[in-house]
C-alpha cells in the first residue's frame, strides 16, 4: 500500500470545513460547471450501468448521469460531509431521481464489495481526500475490469504563467485543497488508457482512466 502523505486526523478538520460550505457550494462551482459538463460526458452512461460519484458533495453531477443510466441503472453518490449530503439527499428528493442513492462515507474505506461499478467520477475531491493513494487504491478495488475512472481536479501549472503558483496555492488553503499532489501520476500507477486533458491554463485537468489486468 502506498503512503498517504496526510494525517488521517485532518478528516476532521476537512469534514467541518465543508459543512460550513455545504450551503454555498453551488454558487462557487458555477465557475467550474463547464469542466464539470466534459466530465460528465466522458463518463459515457449507458441506461442499467451502476455509477459512484466520490465525494459527491451536493449532488451537482447527479442530473445528468441519472439520465443516462435510466431507471434501471444506479448512482451512488458518496460524501464524507454529512453537510454535503444533506445537500445532496434534498436535490434527489426535489428532482424525484428514483435511481440515485446518496450515502455518508469515506473515500479511503469504500463501503462497497470488489468489482460493482461500471463507473467512478471524482470532480474536485481527490486534491481534498486526506489518504488519497489509499483512496484511488479503493477506487481501484470497487470498479468492474474495464470500467472507467473519470477525474477532474486541480493542479499547478507548468506553463508560461506558473510564477502564479504560489498565488494559486494560497487561494486553494480555504478549501482545504492540496494543489501540489502528483495525481495524474498516481492515477496511472494504476489504471491504463490515460487520457488526459488540461484546462485554466493548465490549473484544472480531466483524466479518463481504465481498469485493466
Amino acid at each position: 500500500m502506498v503512503k498517504a502523505n496526510r494525517r488521517p486526523s485532518d478528516q476532521e478538520r476537512i469534514r467541518k470545513r465543508y459543512d460550513f460550505m455545504a450551503g454555498s457550494y453551488d454558487l462557487v462551482g458555477q465557475l467550474v460547471a463547464a469542466h464539470r459538463h466534459d466530465a460528465v460526458r466522458a463518463l459515457n452512461v449507458q441506461p442499467g450501468e451502476r455509477v459512484l460519484d466520490l465525494a459527491c458533495g451536493p449532488a451537482v453531477n447527479f442530473r445528468s448521469i441519472s439520465e443516462g443510466l435510466g431507471t434501471d441503472g444506479l448512482l451512488v453518490g458518496l460524501d464524507y460531509s454529512a453537510g454535503m449530503l444533506k445537500q445532496a439527499q434534498e436535490r434527489a428528493r426535489r428532482n424525484q431521481w428514483s435511481n440515485v442513492a446518496p450515502a455518508l462515507g469515506d473515500g479511503a474505506q469504500l463501503p462497497f464489495a470488489d468489482c460493482v461499478f461500471d463507473h467512478v467520477i471524482c470532480t474536485y475531491s481527490f486534491n481534498v481526500i486526506p489518504l488519497y493513494q489509499q483512496a484511488l487504491d479503493e477506487v481501484w478495488r470497487v470498479l468492474k475490469m474495464n470500467g472507467a475512472l473519470v477525474v477532474l481536479d486541480g493542479k499547478l501549472s507548468s506553463g508560461a504563467i506558473r510564477f502564479l503558483n504560489p498565488l494559486m496555492k494560497l487561494m486553494a488553503r480555504g478549501p482545504l485543497v492540496d494543489m501540489s499532489r502528483p495525481l495524474i501520476e498516481e492515477i496511472a500507477r494504476r489504471f491504463q488508457n490515460l487520457r488526459t486533458t488540461e484546462y485554466d491554463f493548465g490549473y484544472a485537468f480531466l483524466v479518463v482512466a481504465y481498469k485493466g489486468e
